[in-house]
């Protein structure tokens, strides 16, 4: 099986350039077998199994322990046993010995996501690499392309006040008195961007959605302040941070506070 692993753009902040063009000032990255200093073994990426059947098949030593005296291992210490990753597209043949032992090591590394939904979900924090699936690729788009459907089929059945609420939580903007076709333009926006949060609000309680979005409009507005994530009023803690506040103001015990709060922020 072919095995690509692809560069991943970043826009560098020294030469900024990205892309093609970022080929001639990037380097080569190198990837080494690190020794875990929990089992002190290489993390090489190989089974038990793996590291006896290739070691036959390549005729080297790829047993994972550290030698006594300190010494490189003869295989991942050398330029033989290092993966070494341009700035470009490579591609891997499992089917290869040396090949698959390189796949292993680049699944084995920090620096190389093992797929792009990893990577996507932060998984991969200081990966420069990604091991590219065509067919998980796929998989992706056409799951975006079913929420974004989803999300679509969602917003057509929300009022114009629900829409300004959801809009109000997530980009803290205040859309009420704006258009209809306005606010719409905003929410397509966010469907493309944020499917996935765009669901979660648009499937929450609308009372918990509008109590958010009073909690976000009253701290814009300085009706309420925020210290770190605690939001206050008047120097009152109110919730330590927006969960906590939502609650706050749900309680039926503090509804005359809440009353209060909205009386101010529509005065503003």
């Amino acid at each position: 099986m072919k095995v690509e692993i692809r560069p991943i753009e970043k826009k560098n902040t020294w030469h900024n350039v990205k892309g093609a063009e970022a080929e001639n000032f990037i380097q080569d990255k190198v990837i080494e077998a690190l020794i875990n200093p929990e089992t002190g073994l290489y993390e090489t990426g190989l089974t038990e199994e793996e590291t006896e059947k290739y070691s036959k098949k390549l005729n080297v030593n790829l047993d994972p322990k550290m030698s006594l005296d300190n010494k490189p291992h003869p295989f991942y210490g050398s330029k033989q046993g290092w993966l070494r990753l341009p700035y470009k597209t490579i591609v891997f043949d499992d089917t290869k010995p040396l090949d698959f032992i390189k796949i292993k090591l680049a699944k084995a590394s920090k620096f190389v996501a093992n797929s792009v939904k990893e990577y996507e979900d932060g998984l991969y924090p200081e990966a420069n690499h990604v091991i590219y699936s065509e067919e998980e690729d796929i998989q992706a788009k056409a799951s975006k392309i079913q929420k974004k459907n989803k999300a679509t089929k969602i917003a057509m059945n929300l009022t114009k006040s629900d829409k300004v609420n959801i809009i109000q939580v997530m980009k803290n903007k205040d859309v009420k008195d704006r258009s209809q076709d306005f606010i719409d333009v905003i929410i397509d926006d966010i469907i493309n961007e944020e499917q996935d949060v765009f669901i979660k609000y648009a499937n929450m309680d609308k009372a918990e959605v509008y109590t958010r979005a009073r909690i976000m409009e009253a701290i814009s507005k300085n009706v309420l302040t925020k210290e770190g994530t605690s939001i206050y009023y008047m120097g009152d803690l109110l919730g330590i941070d927006i969960d906590e506040a939502v609650k706050y103001f749900m309680d039926p015990n503090n509804q005359k506070q809440k009353i209060l709060i909205l009386e101010k922020i529509n005065n503003k």
